[in-house]
């Protein structure tokens, strides 16, 4: 399935997903695979437009969801920043264990949604995986390219929450399953030892906390 329905005032955002092929029960715009990269010198969104060197760093969205509503609300007057970035980790519009179905569906769609219009505009952008719980797996890798460098993050699923850390590791059984990284770059801590639980490379990057006060 393919969308091109497109209106002049774009009042339902349509803009965002033109020409995209839709995949999975929800109609989640597929993504292009991205090889071969591996983001340096990561900087938050909020930070962007005052980012030093850009063109040899890369920007994530691993933040309050708050941070980068703006992007989504008027995402034509963000790319000219974005642009001078070497590359992305697409948005994180957090998809919570206690959201209600249909919030975590529609975050999973828009961050798909904002991924595409990102590479249809020319970005080099690192697909980023999000899910719940099982249930979640049934369609939270929809869209996603399989043999691809894709992308995580472990805010939130590190502490001493039981449920939380595992269903961090039962979504990453499933997501190499469904779609066989080619690596996974992993924002957050990443116990040594789980390493040898997944088949594919993966490369942890420090949060902005850990950068900046070790936490």
């Amino acid at each position: 399935m393919k969308f091109d329905k497109l209106n002049d005032l774009d009042t339902f955002r349509w803009e965002r997903i033109k020409d995209a092929e839709l995949e999975g029960k929800y109609d989640m715009p597929k993504l292009q695979p991205v090889h071969d990269v591996e983001p340096e010198n990561l900087v938050p969104f909020h930070m962007a437009k005052t980012a030093k060197n850009p063109e040899q760093r890369w920007f994530h969205f691993y933040e309050d969801d708050y941070q980068f509503e703006r992007l989504w609300n008027r995402p034509a007057q963000y790319l000219s920043v974005l642009q001078r970035f070497a590359g992305g980790i697409s948005t994180d519009y957090s998809i919570y264990l206690d959201m209600p179905r249909s919030q975590q569906i529609w975050n999973c769609w828009r961050n798909r949604a904002m991924a595409y219009y990102m590479q249809r505009n020319g970005l080099t952008i690192i697909p980023n995986a999000g899910w719940s719980d099982a249930e979640s797996l049934e369609w939270a890798f929809d869209g996603l390219p399989s043999n691809s460098v894709l992308s995580i993050t472990t805010q939130g699923c590190m502490g001493h929450d039981y449920v939380s850390k595992q269903s961090l590791l039962n979504g990453l059984h499933e997501l190499a399953r469904q779609k066989h990284p080619e690596k996974l770059i992993v924002y957050g801590k990443f116990p040594d030892a789980w390493r040898e639980r997944f088949p594919m490379p993966i490369v942890v990057c420090n949060t902005f906390s850990q950068e900046r006060w070790g936490a």
